[in-house]
C-alpha cells in the first residue's frame, strides 16, 4: 500500500482504539476497514473500492462499527423497512 494510502489509514483510524493484536478479536479500532473494504461491501456497497476505505465504516461511541451488519438497507439503497428484514 502507498505510503499516502497508509496516512489515510492512519488518519481515519486517530480517534478509534489501538489495533489488536494479531488473532485477537475486533475491537472496532478500523484499521482493516480504513485500509480496504471486505468482499461483501465491495459485492454490494456503491463505492467500494478496492484499496480504498469502505463507506460503509461507521463510527459511534469511540469506536468503528459495519455499516453492512448494522444497517444494510441503507447502503443496499433499500426503503426503510429494508434494515428490518435483512
Amino acid at each position: 500500500m502507498p505510503e499516502a494510502a497508509w496516512l489515510l489509514v492512519e488518519a481515519i483510524t486517530a480517534k478509534a482504539p489501538p489495533k489488536p493484536e494479531f488473532g485477537s478479536p475486533c475491537n472496532g479500532c478500523g484499521f482493516c476497514c480504513a485500509a480496504e473494504p471486505c468482499g461483501v461491501a465491495r459485492q454490494f456497497v456503491p463505492g467500494a473500492i478496492e484499496g480504498s476505505p469502505c463507506p460503509a465504516m461507521e463510527f459511534e461511541a469511540g469506536r468503528f462499527w459495519c455499516g453492512m451488519v448494522r444497517r444494510p438497507g441503507h447502503y443496499l439503497g433499500l426503503p426503510a423497512w429494508g434494515d428490518e428484514e435483512m
